[in-house]
């Protein structure tokens, strides 16, 4: 399955001159956590909720934005997208076509939700267990 099955389509997307608190406000009032930052048609950065913690309102995008993020083609296979937000630890993948023009997006929750049966939701076997670190030696000895 390649990204163009799971990507957002209907993206919103902001200038780089737009303030940091507009962009803030835009993304509060749509519920979305990734701003896809345009200028003529293409992408240029992209502005995450983590990036308005911060920055202040009155920035503009431009300055708080993430420049030439990790970007995938719309042939990209689902499982290719996924691994690249693991490696790169982030939670939203632009999909730009050969020119630079962002085509969609492909979030966490765009990834998760192949893994939700709409139908019915079934419990999966597995084994949870927790390690608790009482000391800093046993966090240590965790963490290795």
């Amino acid at each position: 399955m390649n990204s163009t099955a799971i990507m957002t389509r209907d993206v919103v997307v902001v200038s780089p001159t737009v303030s940091v608190g507009a962009a803030g406000q835009l993304m509060n009032r749509l519920k979305i956590r990734h701003l896809p930052v345009i200028e003529d048609r293409r992408l240029v950065g992209i502005l995450s909720d983590r990036d308005l913690l911060k920055h202040g309102s009155g920035v503009a995008c431009a300055e708080a934005m993430t420049p030439a993020p990790v970007t995938c083609s719309p042939d990209s296979s689902v499982g290719r997208v996924a691994q690249l937000m693991l490696e790169h630890k982030i939670d939203s993948i632009p999909i730009v076509g050969p020119s630079g023009t962002l085509t969609g997006l492909v979030t966490s929750t765009d990834l998760l939700g192949l893994l939700v049966d709409r139908e019915q939701a079934r419990v999966l076997p597995f084994q949870f267990r927790l390690r608790l670190a009482r000391s800093e030696g046993e966090a240590q000895a965790i963490a290795a």
